[in-house]
């Protein structure tokens, strides 16, 4: 565990489109075989997306509800000898992890849900710093790509969305990426897998007490939804109940 440090460093300052690597079989394959039985068998779920930029998305983040296994890796990838491997792996220094697990820990998606492309929160209120990396680690074992369920990384041009990068979710798969203000990412397509098969993965994010160059200027508490031409989603429900509001006032 934890090997090809170097290798996946001179990655991560090289990848676009912006900082980011992929690296398979970091961890133990028997304990993310026992993680993936804990997921298959996992109802206690704090919540589950549903609307105009994630459906069918559900979460767990409540380390008490968390299965033994899933919670023991979990807290490995709050301790320094793994914060230690992210700062060595990125050269992003003094970075700080999660022990709320704010919009991390459990992640299951299934058929026919998605998490449309966007740029993530960059603000933890309670622990007063600034995001900075992200660690997605896949728990699905023989995944298909026609499934679909594909991790797209791009940023924001003239032309809209640009994604220039693609990573399938399959099994002992681990992607760490800079999050900023226009690391822009998801998996827009609806999942395309059989039933009874969910797109499962773990979530950790890392912080820092300085605010990072080149982005927070405005310290934001929630994520940004794009679609692919660059423009921000509308929530159409909000503009309903707006609109509705106005009528009931001013009438029709």
């Amino acid at each position: 565990m934890l090997q090809n440090v170097n290798a996946s460093a001179i990655e991560y300052s090289t990848e676009q489109p912006f900082p980011h690597c992929v690296i398979d079989g970091l961890w133990d394959t028997e304990i993310l075989n026992k993680i993936s039985a804990e997921f298959n068998e996992f109802r206690d779920w704090d919540g589950e997306k549903k609307f105009y930029g994630s459906v069918g998305k559900r979460y767990c983040g409540t380390l008490a509800k968390v299965p033994v296994n899933t919670a023991a890796l979990l807290q490995f990838c709050n301790s320094a000898v793994f914060v230690d491997f992210l700062e060595k792996v990125t050269g992003e220094i003094g970075l700080i992890p999660d022990p709320y697990y704010e919009g991390g820990g459990m992640h299951s998606t299934y058929t026919p849900g998605f998490l449309k492309m966007h740029a993530d929160f960059n603000w933890h209120k309670k622990l007063q710093l600034y995001r900075r990396l992200n660690v997605l680690i896949y728990i699905n074992e023989d995944w298909n790509s026609l499934w679909g369920g594909d991790l797209r990384l791009g940023i924001k041009d003239r032309g809209g969305l640009n994604i220039s990068k693609t990573i399938y979710p399959e099994f002992n798969r681990t992607v760490i990426f800079t999050t900023t203000d226009h690391s822009y990412h998801g998996h827009p397509d609806p999942l395309a897998a059989p039933e009874g098969v969910a797109r499962n993965s773990l979530a950790l994010y890392y912080y820092q007490s300085n605010r990072p160059k080149g982005t927070a200027k405005v310290k934001r508490n929630g994520t940004d939804y794009r679609l692919l031409d660059g423009s921000k989603f509308k929530d159409a429900s909000l503009v309903t109940r707006v609109s509705r509001k106005v009528r009931r006032v001013f009438g029709d």
